[in-house]
């Protein structure tokens, strides 16, 4: 199925219908892909499919993963989710994800946005000033 610029524009617009005060309402995206399947016509899958890639995006973009060597504690986790509060990271949530390799300290990823404060990236920066000189 290709995807044409017209599935995109209707998507769009089914998007700006889901949003309350610019974050995504889980009710109206339910609510508006049931209007959207019970229309039909043959349109209705690139569309929501196109929808779907929207949605996506969004969260991809808004989600904070927190990654760390060992399984945070839920005092760890509570004072780490706190400057997300009141924000979307905060509505679509914060994903807590424990990786050996990091050796040590923590690695925040929002969308493109990392802020690595690990080990392992400390060993890296210094190596690579070691072999620089």
């Amino acid at each position: 199925m290709k995807l044409t610029r017209q599935h995109r524009r209707k998507a769009r617009l089914l998007w700006q219908t889901v949003l309350v005060n610019g974050v995504p309402d889980g009710d109206r995206i339910r609510e508006a892909v049931r209007v959207v399947q019970r229309h039909g016509g043959r349109d209705t899958e690139a569309v929501l499919k196109c929808f779907v890639q929207r949605l996506e995006v969004y969260i991809r973009s808004n989600q904070v993963r927190v990654i760390s060597a060992d399984d945070l504690s839920p005092r760890q986790q509570e004072e780490l989710v706190a400057p997300f509060r009141g924000t979307e990271a905060a509505t679509i949530g914060i994903l807590f994800v424990s990786d050996p390799s990091v050796i040590g300290g923590l690695r925040v990823e929002q969308g493109y946005q990392v802020t690595d404060l690990t080990v392992t990236r400390q060993l890296e920066l210094l190596q690579d000033r070691l072999l620089s000189n």
